[in-house]
């Protein structure tokens, strides 16, 4: 088994400097970042080889292709930079990305995880023992070259690139091979039970903005139809569009969707009771950076993106306080897009190409200026019919809470009555907010309007805004619960509401949150804390602030009994405190109202709509682990881009 080494002392001047420079997003081929113009594109080859990793029974053959530029060579030999794609992707998916990598220079070397494309073996999502391994494999490569840049002996100078699996896998690497000396990472996990399992109960975990609830419990709430579209075994872009075909190899165990066998096991139990189990823990667990981030010494970029369904911005919250924690060096950028939400914009791929250029130039080759600690987010101002971004990119010194700059929070009231929510059997029907790309909502379409089901959710609202109001992370409200059943799963959201009554679920997102040992009348409740969805939303002058909490939602699975459950604010609590990383004063706020819930329709258009599978194959991306359940319902066409 391989295990970190001993972490070393950054090489070069570069290395020695604390810097943080921006980011670079290139997930799975999603988001790539601007094309070099022809005119100054450098010539440069290409090799295709095949890499074996892996000793008896668990050897396998990596499709690789390796970029030359031209002039590298013994006497000029270049930086290298490794491509990994995302899940159910290959090494194609990098090709533009490596290509321009060449032409800058680089030497850069793409190719297909095990399991997919015309790699062999079967897919362990990012385990230390098979995908980590065969990245270190890539890297002895590296190091028998003599047109690469050699810090030691078998030290090659090196850049991890990826996003999503490809991101997940840059991290791993960097932690378990002290030879990678930059790393881009674009939205991908810290931890993947937290990913799967999410339960944000609790204040912060951390000084940041978009740390998520600190209240550790041995379940959360399962991200099922993620889970789902995953077994499928096809391919899942970053942002939102499914695609591709199933593994080459797919394993020889039917059903698994390539995955070993372990992760099928796993899974099976897992769908037993929709409940975490400790094998499956323990399997994620090992693919999380979470696990390791303390040995993370490469300066690293991090991108996540806003409207990610699959891995919110506290993925990345959490991966930047475990870096830099390290004293290494380590930069965050929020932009648009995400797992299941619309593409980043062209502007945001634009400035993600500059800043991430500067990134792998500086500690890749001392080249440019010491990249600068800032945080750039994108402040969405408004949301399209067909889920596209409006927005613009704002900086900020520095990304709160990794230093001594501890987010600072405001204070928003609240105001909502004691309110009773039903839970129905098997949690059927559920209102609905946003599904994985492949299902749609009877009678919808992919880009369905988020709805609520009238019965099934508890409302608290603010007052009217008298300024813009920018919330950038997570906001945090202290209530009461109370449960005929001792237990309640609820579904935190934020709606932006217009002074005509319209109602947006910001980038639809929600908060999975779950509550054990509870009372059955709110008399006996105590306060707990909820986090909300981490965003970066600007509320408009004369709009006012909405938190729902709902009892379903058709993505996650829900407690089997029906029950019934009662929630008001916490007493002397009546607050939704919210980060705030501008610095700018606080708008003034009307007293807030006490909303009336609707009747008959719930928030939105006709609530509880059901699932329904588009035809053709599906697409996941890179989750939990892949398997039987669906057997017999495995398509390898796939859903076109």
């Amino acid at each position: 088994m391989t295990s970190p080494r001993t972490p070393r002392r950054h090489r070069s001047r570069a290395r020695r400097l604390g810097a943080l420079g921006a980011a670079s997003a290139v997930l799975a081929g999603l988001v790539t970042w601007a094309p070099t113009p022809a005119s100054a594109a450098g010539a440069f080859t290409t090799e295709v080889m095949t890499i074996t990793s892996g000793t008896g029974a668990d050897a396998v053959d990596l499709d690789t292709t390796v970029f030359t530029p031209d002039d590298a060579s013994a006497g000029n030999p270049a930086a290298a930079i490794v491509i990994a794609h995302g899940y159910g992707g290959t090494k194609e998916e990098g090709k533009g990305q490596a290509t321009k990598f060449a032409r800058d220079g680089y030497v850069v070397v793409t190719y297909s995880a095990r399991g997919f494309g015309e790699s062999t073996g079967e897919i362990s999502m990012d385990a230390p023992d098979y995908e980590v391994a065969d990245a270190r494999t890539l890297i002895d490569m590296l190091a028998e070259r003599d047109d690469v840049v050699q810090d030691g002996d078998g030290d090659p100078r090196v850049g991890f690139f990826g996003g999503s699996y490809g991101g997940g896998l840059a991290l791993l690497t960097a932690a378990y091979d002290q030879r990678v000396d930059a790393v881009s990472a674009a939205r991908t996990w810290n931890s993947l039970v937290n990913a799967l399992f999410p339960n944000n109960v609790g204040a912060p975990t951390g000084d940041t903005p978009a740390a998520s609830g600190d209240v550790e419990t041995e379940d959360g709430v399962f991200k099922k139809l993620w889970a789902q579209f995953f077994f499928e075994g096809g391919q899942i872009d970053a942002e939102g569009g499914g695609g591709g075909e199933a593994p080459a190899r797919p394993s020889t165990t039917d059903g698994c969707g390539g995955l070993r066998p372990e992760y099928c096991a796993a899974y099976e139990a897992v769908l037993q009771d929709n409940a975490l189990t400790e094998d499956m823990r323990s399997l994620l667990e090992a693919s999380s950076p979470a696990s390791v981030i303390d040995q993370v010494m490469a300066p690293t970029l991090l991108i996540q993106g806003e409207g990610d369904k699959l891995f919110p911005l506290s993925e990345a919250d959490a991966n930047a306080r475990g870096i830099a924690a390290n004293g290494t060096p380590v930069k965050v950028v929020w932009v648009s897009g995400g797992h299941g939400a619309a593409r980043t914009t062209r502007p945001e791929a634009v400035m993600l190409d500059q800043i991430g250029t500067a990134w792998f130039d500086f500690y890749l080759r001392d080249q440019g200026s010491e990249p600068d600690r800032s945080f750039t987010y994108t402040e969405v101002t408004g949301q399209g019919e067909n889920g596209q971004i409006q927005g613009e990119a704002k900086t900020v010194d520095a990304y709160p809470g990794l230093a001594q700059n501890a987010a600072a929070r405001i204070d928003i009231p609240l105001a909502g009555n004691e309110q009773s929510i039903d839970y129905p059997q098997g949690g059927d029907p559920a209102a609905f907010s946003a599904v994985p790309p492949g299902f749609v909502a009877k009678g919808g379409s992919r880009r369905s309007t988020p709805e609520e089901i009238d019965g099934q959710y508890a409302l608290f609202d603010s007052g009217a805004i008298s300024m813009p109001l920018a919330l950038v992370g997570s906001p945090t409200l202290s209530v009461r619960v109370a449960s005929t059943t001792g237990e309640a799963v609820l579904f935190g959201k934020i709606y932006d509401v217009a002074p005509d009554g319209e109602e947006t679920l910001v980038q639809s997102l929600v908060s999975p949150l779950m509550l054990t040992g509870l009372p059955a009348t709110l008399a006996e409740a105590q306060p707990t804390t909820l986090s909300l969805p981490p965003i970066a939303k600007s509320f408009d002058t004369g709009h006012l602030i909405r938190v729902v909490l709902a009892s379903t939602d058709q993505g996650y699975a829900g407690p089997a009994a029906a029950a019934t459950y009662q929630v008001a604010l916490a007493e002397g609590a009546a607050n939704l405190s919210v980060p705030d990383v501008t610095g700018e004063p606080a708008p003034d706020i009307a007293a807030p109202t006490a909303p009336e819930q609707p009747s008959g329709g719930g928030i939105g258009e006709a609530g509880g709509n059901r699932l329904l599978l588009i035809a053709g194959g599906l697409a996941v991306l890179i989750v939990v682990v892949a398997l039987v359940v669906m057997l017999g319902r495995r398509n390898r066409g796939g859903v076109p881009r």
